[in-house]
């Protein structure tokens, strides 16, 4: 049977030209979204202009393509990739920013907690349990003296348990004060702490590998103070569920928390790390970046790419990243398919600024 001719109606090619600039307009706005944080030009105004390139660029070369020239749809693909990458760098931080902040925050406090409570290097195991025996009786002692009635039965039993582990390792005991003309408990455990804290240093010099051991415990004091400052506010940035805007990154509270206690976590490890002969704890470098808290960089594209890759099983970033691509290719690539011009025909040229098209296409019954 011969081919019927049938008319196409001028809705249908308003809306295959229109469907396409509708998503060459989203990936517009979006790529100047996601190259804000860059500033070109040092202008809060470059973004658009560079997008804008990127623009005409890709509509020149997708309406090349369609009216017939092949090696146009190469240009059209260059320009979308730029326009992916951008529009990546703008949905996948503003959509899960909140998630990434999270997942950061319990990274970090699973450093802080291993940190803290890690094995004092140059200590067998049972020398470690003995050292956290020794800072456990100081602190019931101190406790008792002060808290009770001072250093009465309860505080000699301790102190002799005390001097028992002292004895193990042949390091000088603890001879009970001459609290004559002291009255007040407390006045009797600020006498006692300082020796038993001497007793314990004098343990660690005989037992442990260390050059300097005021650095040491110096570094090993302020692990358990930043232990006990920043636990309780990891977990509340990981128990809130409040939107992180890329606007407020470099502002955000959470986020320089985490900041300030990383830097302030590199500074006590390294104060071990120099005390001791041996390297007890890693030192940031380009991978594990251990004094940088990552969501820093939230919106720019180095972090954006890099995380998109570590997270590459996560189904929320394959979700971003097939909306961008169904935004910025495919639907421009499944109407360049459709009305595409081909063997001489001139179908949508018109349209497009080309040549008149017939009225007709031809259709098989």
């Amino acid at each position: 049977m011969s081919p019927q001719k049938q008319k196409i109606p001028p809705i249908v090619k308003l809306l295959a030209a229109l469907v396409s600039l509708i998503a060459f307009a989203v990936g517009f706005w979006h790529a100047h979204l996601g190259l804000k944080e860059m500033r070109p030009f040092e202008s809060d105004y470059g973004s658009l202009f560079i997008a804008a390139i990127i623009l005409l660029v890709l509509l020149i070369s997708y309406f090349f393509a369609v009216t017939g020239r092949k090696i146009a749809l190469l240009f059209y693909l260059v320009c979308a990739m730029f326009f992916i990458v951008f529009n990546l760098n703008f949905f996948y931080p503003s959509y899960l920013g909140r998630q990434l902040v999270k997942e950061e925050a319990t990274a970090v406090n699973d450093t802080l907690q291993h940190f803290a409570n890690k094995y004092i290097a140059g200590l067998k195991t049972n020398e470690f349990n003995d050292y956290q025996n020794l800072e456990n009786l100081q602190k019931q002692l101190i406790a008792e003296i002060s808290l009770q009635i001072g250093f009465g039965p309860k505080a000699r039993n301790l102190l002799e348990q005390f001097n028992t582990i002292l004895g193990k390792y042949h390091v000088a005991k603890i001879n009970e004060p001459s609290f004559a003309g002291i009255r007040t408990p407390q006045q009797q455990a600020d006498i006692m702490n300082p020796l038993l804290e001497k007793a314990i240093e004098n343990f660690l010099k005989s037992n442990i590998n260390v050059k300097d051991v005021d650095e040491f415990l110096a570094g090993k004091d302020s692990l358990k103070q930043l232990q006990s400052q920043y636990t309780p506010i990891l977990k509340e940035i990981i128990a809130d569920d409040s939107r992180v805007s890329l606007e407020s990154v470099k502002t955000h509270p959470q986020i320089n928390a985490m900041q300030k206690l990383l830097t302030s976590l590199y500074a006590a490890t390294n104060k071990i790390n120099e005390a001791t002969k041996i390297k007890i704890f890693p030192e940031p470098n380009e991978q594990n970046k251990l004094n940088e808290a990552k969501t820093r960089n939230l919106g720019r594209i180095a972090h954006t790419l890099s995380s998109i890759w570590e997270r590459k099983n996560h189904i929320d970033t394959w979700a971003m990243i097939l909306l961008v691509l169904f935004i910025d290719l495919f639907v421009p690539l499944v109407v360049y398919i459709l009305i595409r011009e081909k063997d001489g025909e001139k179908k949508f040229g018109w349209f497009f600024g080309g040549e008149k098209t017939p009225k007709t296409w031809d259709r098989q019954n």
